[in-house]
């Protein structure tokens, strides 16, 4: 899935990260506690609502002020800056009319802009919310108050460290359901997405929030929707809310999660029930999800779209003349594979540019910068090019969005301490967008080409702005960020375009033989119906989410056989294997059961 990150200023100067993904009219989110525009994108916990809400629309999303990539150091904290913010995104991005979703503390802040301007919102959409904060009397009896303000106490303390029991605390009440991944995943988004003054911050000035004066005044036709066994927002808060709004539908939910999860019920009951209300049209409704289709990729088992649009008949065209798959033929480095041959051959260029800088000794610094579109996989391509240099460089990878100052402090060291030549990746580097430490640390590295005359290469990328040079320019607005630039050649800079219908044939055939190796199956031919549902697919976005796609389908395989079939993409009795398959009869019925052989 296809992101543009964008920033704009509210009215008190404050930068806040936008994120939209998909085509159509558009969804604002307004912003809840936690988020982070860039992390959320490949998240188990936030990723369905990303892709589901991307699916018939242009869905806008941003961090508010103090997490994520908007500005942490913020001196305004209150409720009334949290919704000129989002007044700031919507006039930054031009929109003049949306839908309005708000979800926990999103929902005052969405029922505030409602209020001033009901002229802009379509629908309103609440999940979760309330009118009244916790620090009420009128909400909370004492001991809940008492327990929530040691809360706070235990946040100011323990947010920050790498011992993630203190946020357990918030994930164990957010998501009581979730998976132990999904658990951790959220224990990592508290972790980076603020710092611990701001959790602190943030919370309390929840407690404050009280638009139930407003409900009455909301002209604008509202849905709210909440879990009955919601442990963040008590159920009753809903039905508050609801009640007082002229013309409000309420829809009570199962389940105890205040994130609703993709495999619960609740997730597919809150989509229907969303989409109806919205206008989606009636073909589109979808109120059962397939728990089995695609592991753990996609949401609800809506088939991808079958029809004559550009991106079909291309998928068409690229399979239905073709009877071999020559994987060398679109080899970059390793297994990282790219169809289109300008951004295959930028890739070469910047593969030898970084094994060169190894091979032939020079005093010339070897910095490079990676501008990657969100699932062009730049991640994968840094860690292609190490591996082949398995016997001449170490590979470090740090990701900037994950580690805090000593953790960073600790792995720039340790990359010091090093004897052998390094290459190393500090993937999203323009994290921490307050913070001064990052570069400051980083810019030593970058002034010397060698330590113990032992070389070290560094690779920063990132994906934020439409491009390079909007990255480029947020990091030289960062303290320390134009010396760091300055240090990288202008020639070493390159930019990843994301993947397009050929790159996602080409990678799943790839990644179909690279499962099978690793299975000990030998996969030699793949059923070209099955290789035009990945291409459709908008669910399957990078390299992980195809290889879990392919472990999948080689496990099913026939013993004895060495063919992927089109129904081995599918967990037996899965609905969206017979969906797809009759829908694209009419347009693609010659591609089933024919078979493209695949060679190294």
């Amino acid at each position: 899935m296809e992101q543009q990150i964008t920033f704009c200023s509210s009215e008190d100067g404050v930068r806040i990260a936008c994120g939209t993904t998909g085509e159509g009219p558009p969804i604002v989110k307004a912003a809840n506690w936690l988020s982070h525009v860039q992390f959320d994108l490949d998240s188990p916990v936030w990723r369905h609502w990303i892709e589901e809400f991307s699916k018939f629309h242009r869905y806008v999303r941003y961090d508010e002020r103090g997490c994520g990539l908007s500005d942490w150091k913020v001196a305004d904290f209150s409720f009334d800056a949290w919704v000129r913010d989002l007044e700031a995104v919507v006039d930054s991005l031009g929109l003049e009319r949306f839908v309005l979703l708000g979800l926990s503390q999103g929902g005052p802040v969405g029922i505030a802009y409602a209020v001033r301007h009901p002229e802009r919102v379509s629908h309103l959409v609440l999940y979760g919310t309330y009118s009244l904060g916790w620090a009420a009397a009128e909400r909370s009896p004492p001991v809940q108050i008492e327990e929530r303000e040691a809360q706070i106490k235990l946040t100011g303390i323990g947010w920050g460290r790498d011992n993630p029991a203190y946020r357990q605390i918030f994930t164990s009440e957010f998501i009581p359901e979730a998976t132990p991944e999904q658990m951790r995943w959220f224990n990592e988004l508290q972790r980076i997405s603020t710092s611990p003054d701001n959790a602190v911050r943030f919370q309390v000035e929840f407690g404050r929030i009280d638009v139930r004066d407003m409900l009455s005044r909301v002209k604008v036709p509202t849905i709210v929707l909440h879990a009955q066994g919601d442990q963040v927002v008590p159920f009753e808060e809903g039905r508050r809310v609801a009640s007082k709004i002229p013309g409000a539908r309420f829809v009570a939910l199962e389940g105890k999660n205040h994130i609703l999860l993709r495999d619960e019920p609740a997730w597919s009951r809150f989509l229907y029930e969303v989409r109806k209300f919205i206008g989606v049209k009636d073909e589109l409704l979808t109120e059962r999800p397939s728990h089995d289709s695609l592991g753990a990729i996609g949401g609800p088992a809506t088939a991808p779209a079958v029809t004559q649009g550009k991106e079909a008949r291309e998928a068409h065209s690229l399979l239905v003349g073709v009877a071999v798959a020559s994987l060398s033929l679109y080899r970059v480095v390793g297994n990282y594979m790219r169809y289109d041959q300008a951004a295959r051959n930028i890739l070469k260029d910047a593969r030898q540019k970084m094994v060169a800088a190894f091979l032939s000794p020079s005093t010339k610094r070897e910095n490079y910068l990676l501008w990657a579109a969100p699932g062009s996989g730049k991640t994968y391509f840094v860690e292609e090019v190490a591996a082949s240099l398995d016997r001449v460089a170490q590979y470090r990878e740090l990701n900037l969005a994950k580690l805090t100052e000593p953790a960073f402090r600790s792995a720039l060291g340790e990359i010091t301490d090093l004897e052998q030549p390094c290459l190393c990746l500090i993937d999203e580097v323009d994290a921490k967008s307050e913070e001064r430490w990052p570069y400051e640390l980083l810019l030593p590295f970058f002034d010397s080409t060698s330590v113990h005359g032992a070389r070290r290469v560094f690779v920063v990328a990132g994906s934020s702005g439409s491009g390079p040079n909007g990255m480029k320019e947020r990091i030289a607005s960062r303290p320390k960020g134009a010396d760091m630039l300055s240090r990288i050649p202008v020639d070493n800079e390159y930019s990843v375009p994301g993947m397009s219908v050929g790159d996602r044939i080409v990678v799943a055939l790839s990644q179909f033989r690279l499962a099978g190796k690793r299975l000990g199956r030998d996969v030699r031919e793949v059923e070209k119906l099955g290789l035009y549902y990945v291409a459709l697919d908008r669910r399957l976005t990078n390299a992980r989410h195809l290889h879990e796609l392919a472990v999948r389908a080689v496990e099913r395989m026939s013993p004895g056989d060495d063919r992927v079939k089109y129904d081995n993409l599918f967990h037996p009795g899965d609905p969206e294997n017979k969906a797809f398959w009759g829908e694209s009869l009419a347009v693609a019925g010659d591609l089933a059961g024919a078979y493209l052989l695949v060679q190294d």
